[in-house]
């Protein structure tokens, strides 16, 4: 599945992307957790589900995953990688939550 990231954050540093979507009928929040796909020059669809948390988890595994033996060698640097990569995370999704009026509340 081929997708664009409009309406998403680029996670910086990561091949990954975060997306709210909203059903325009039944108005169900999904989160997409999306991926560079480097040779067809697309976003393409990893995960998704209703808990922007759990996307945010998935994330952090598959970016340690993807630098693991290139950059991420000691318990020090990884535990730095998890907490700058899940704070960028937390802010992409308070930025796509309108309860948190786009990021300007701390919710």
């Amino acid at each position: 599945m081929m997708l664009d990231p409009i309406n998403g954050v680029y996670i910086s540093g990561t091949r990954f992307a975060i997306q709210r979507h909203v059903d325009e009928d039944s108005k169900v929040v999904q989160w997409r957790l999306l991926q560079i796909n480097k040779f067809d020059r697309c976003y393409e669809l990893v995960c998704c589900g209703s808990d922007p948390w759990l996307l945010a988890i998935e994330l952090t595994s598959y970016h340690v995953e993807s630098v693991k033996g290139k950059g991420i060698k000691t318990l020090d640097v990884y535990r730095e990688a998890v907490d700058i990569i899940s704070r960028r995370c937390e802010t992409a999704i308070n930025l796509l939550r309108p309860e948190t009026l786009g990021g300007a509340l701390n919710v």
